[in-house]
């Protein structure tokens, strides 16, 4: 850096705001240190600036559980997407005041940013303030969220109609939704709209919110509360893939026969939809996507604006990323031989 300054005839605390995009400099100052910068070969050292700084040169990836498959899948896909960038794991539990502490910046000390994937929390109740006062970049990936705080989220509308038109073209007409109860969930109520504004019916004792949403437990639940209701059914659409799992295994206990009678269809698209018996029709939230988009609201990676694999400094501009949703097709909606199961227009008579 030293060496670039003397060519430039600057100082190097010049240089540096140069580099970092910080303003001050004139346009004839960055375009001379620049050149000098390119003449010289020079290239930042991400390493020997964070020994300098005491920086980490690293982020903070708050999530409720890796007992969920999706939050399981979305961390790896965050370290694949940060390259170098080091990626610290915090588990919220679900826990309001632990998120309220991430919000609140309580990573700072040991990370350059932070991912928050909220669930006792709802970001869009959040004043703005209050979401973006941490000291350092702090992105979200939910549903909503307070304007002007960075955010990733696979658009819930676009979800539903996906499988409202995947069940259509089976000829289901009367599905149950098992949802989740937390306060960032904003899927259930989304989901049950899309369905019924597509013309299919979901009776309102049909809408399951389970209390434990990360594993095959809370599908066996919704299984036995449906049943309990005596509603007939012809499709199961789950939150997440592991209430989806335990969905089909205990609808497959009870005798009911799965996809023929029950249409069960789960979300996220994990190794739990891809491996399960059978296997699990997913909503793919494109997850490589999620993670590469928090990444560039936090100038990180070799996407972002900043240097690659190191936060770019300076305040973030806000905005939204959205991905694009997909539907894997899998034998818990369609039979082996890929025909679609069931009679259209006809809802499995039988009980749960």
């Amino acid at each position: 850096m030293s060496d670039v300054a003397r060519r430039a005839g600057v100082s190097t605390k010049t240089v540096s705001n140069v580099l970092r995009g910080a303003p001050g400099a004139s346009t004839a100052t960055r375009r001379r240190v620049l050149e000098a910068v390119t003449a010289l070969d020079y290239r930042l050292n991400p390493s020997a600036s964070a020994l300098r700084s005491g920086r980490r040169g690293s982020i903070t990836l708050a999530i409720p559980t890796l007992q969920q498959p999706l939050y399981a899948a979305l961390a790896q896909e965050l370290m694949r997407a940060a390259d170098d960038t080091t990626v610290i794991l915090e588990l919220t539990s679900g826990e309001a005041e632990h998120e309220q502490e991430i919000l609140a910046g309580s990573w700072a000390r040991r990370s350059d940013a932070a991912v928050l994937v909220p669930r006792a929390l709802d970001p869009a109740s959040l004043p703005a303030g209050e979401a973006s006062a941490s000291p350092a970049p702090l992105a979200l990936i939910a549903d909503s969220g307070p304007v002007g705080v960075p955010r990733v989220s696979c658009p819930l509308d676009a979800q539903a109609a996906l499988v409202a038109a995947h069940l259509r073209s089976l000829g289901r007409i009367r599905p149950a939704v098992v949802g989740v109860a937390s306060a960032a969930d904003r899927w259930t109520r989304a989901c049950v709209r899309g369905l019924r504004e597509s013309g299919l019916r979901v009776d309102d004792d049909a809408v399951l919110r389970v209390g434990s949403p990360d594993g095959m437990l809370g599908g066996v639940e919704a299984v036995a509360r449906l049943a309990y209701t005596g509603l007939p059914v012809d499709a199961v659409v789950c939150h997440n893939d592991a209430l989806a799992a335990g969905a089909v295994s205990a609808l497959r206990r009870r005798g009911v026969r799965v996809p023929l009678e029950v249409a069960v269809i789960g979300r996220g698209n994990t190794d739990a939809a891809a491996f399960a018996t059978p296997t699990l029709t997913s909503v793919d939230l494109d997850l490589p996507a999620i993670a590469r988009g928090a990444l560039s609201l936090l100038s990180i990676g070799a996407d972002a604006t900043g240097s690659e694999g190191s936060p770019a400094p300076g305040p973030l501009e806000p905005r939204p990323v959205e991905t694009t949703p997909a539907l894997s097709v899998r034998g818990s909606t369609v039979d082996d031989a890929g025909a679609a199961p069931g009679r259209r227009g006809e809802p499995h008579r039988g009980q749960v």
